[in-house]
């Protein structure tokens, strides 16, 4: 016995704007991180973005609407959390991949934002990311290295003294 027809509360032409939306956006955080030589260039920001845009369009173009939304973008959050995860290396007491993780993690809201609908907001989302990921990062990283320079390290790795 067929299914009856679901009535769907987004129209194929408005699901595909959104989609692409988050794809263009996430791809757009991709190039600065592929410029910058980092992980998670435009391939992977770009299939974040659009994963977290195909999870939100997928209620109403079912015809589900309501608090299910926000469920779902609960879930991409945390889906994308446990990715991003895998990002990050520990290496003595070097700690690798957090700004990748983070920007991935960050880039599934944008995506999400695309595809309930938010596009302002998503736009914001990612100019946030980029000016977060060209600004601050090349500034904390003078930082650091101003620091290095004035406070050598007092103690060896090897336990000697």
């Amino acid at each position: 016995m067929p299914l009856p027809p679901v009535a769907h509360l987004l129209n194929f032409h408005d699901m595909i704007v959104r989609l692409m939306v988050g794809a263009a956006l996430g791809v757009a955080i991709g190039f600065e991180r592929e410029w910058r030589n980092r992980g998670a260039g435009v391939q992977t920001t770009g299939l974040v973005a659009t994963g977290g845009a195909l999870f939100c369009v997928t209620g109403p173009a079912l015809g589900i609407g309501g608090g299910d939304s926000l469920r779902v973008v609960q879930s991409v959050a945390q889906g994308v959390g446990f990715l991003a995860g895998g990002v990050i290396l520990k290496e003595g007491l070097n700690v690798t991949g957090l700004n990748t993780a983070a920007t991935l993690w960050a880039t599934a809201a944008v995506g999400s934002l695309a595809g309930v609908g938010l596009m302002r907001e998503a736009v914001v989302g990612a100019l946030s990311i980029l000016a977060l990921n060209l600004v601050f990062l090349p500034l904390v990283e003078g930082l650091n290295r101003r620091f290095r320079a004035s406070h050598p390290p007092s103690h060896k790795l090897d336990g000697t003294s």
